[in-house]
């Protein structure tokens, strides 16, 4: 059984309880337990009438029993159901966040870009891809090392995410390449979400003993109506990813500056 489906089968079971709370959960169940000691006691009461001569004694008792019980019992319950949750919360994390940089990992963002592909296909919604790669990374880490370059993939990382929008998808592709799903966005405006992107990395300040400057080249794709797949979309950011890079690097390259060039 996969995380998701795991998480489907938990959430139908105890999503109510994780709703309710703690503190109203203990109330709620210790309320149905306390009910049905009553009910019970009142049934068989009924069914033998020697009980009667006893009836507010095994009242107090049906009563006082789950009133008592109940509340530690559930507790101990309820405190597994809360751990289970946060565990698998903890999972789920794991399993759509990068290690190194805390963004979204490349199994997160393909399932976002599904998503969006699937509503642009649907309604017509926009939207678009920017692929970025951190420029001269194997010359950083082969001059100051790996750990130095570790720090500037997250610094990046980090200072791009910030930079989006909230509805946006920021994740680590492979290696030092990144990509962001931008929603409800056309193929000007990723050029000029992209553009902030550069600018952005290429002010970062890093400490001395760091390189100097670090850069990224840009490339851009937007959904059409014409795109016969997201595999088409991506791959078409990854082309002008690799055309701003024969092109200087350091530059956002989308498909109409790239034809611009070329005439």
């Amino acid at each position: 059984m996969t995380n998701e489906a795991i998480g489907r089968s938990y959430q139908r079971y105890y999503g109510w309880l994780l709703k309710l709370g703690l503190v109203r959960s203990l109330i709620v169940c210790t309320s149905i337990a306390t009910m049905t000691s009553v009910l019970c006691t009142a049934a068989v009461m009924l069914l033998m009438p020697d009980s009667r001569a006893y009836f507010w004694y095994n009242m107090i008792v049906a009563v006082a029993s789950p009133l008592l019980s109940a509340p530690g019992l559930a507790l101990i319950a309820f405190a597994m159901v809360y751990k289970l949750d946060e565990t698998q919360t903890a999972l789920t994390l794991a399993a759509e966040t990068d290690a190194l940089t805390g963004v979204a990992n490349r199994r997160y963002f393909m399932a976002q870009a599904e998503r969006a592909y699937a509503d642009a296909r649907a309604t017509g919604a926009a939207f678009a891809v920017v692929m970025l790669d951190i420029d001269h990374f194997k010359a950083i880490n082969d001059t100051h090392g790996h750990a130095i370059g570790d720090e500037v993939l997250l610094k990046v990382a980090q200072a791009c995410a910030q930079t989006l929008r909230a509805s946006d998808c920021f994740a680590r592709f492979g290696g030092e390449e990144f990509v962001a799903l931008l929603r409800l966005t056309d193929g000007a405006g990723a050029a000029s979400i992209a553009e902030t992107l550069r600018k952005t990395v290429a002010g970062l300040a890093f400490e001395s003993r760091t390189p100097p400057s670090v850069t990224v080249s840009l490339g851009v794709s937007s959904y059409l109506a014409s795109s016969e797949s997201l595999h088409d979309i991506l791959n078409k950011a990854d082309r002008q990813l690799y055309a701003a890079k024969a092109a200087g690097r350091n530059r956002v390259m989308t498909a109409a500056n790239a034809m611009r060039r070329a005439s």
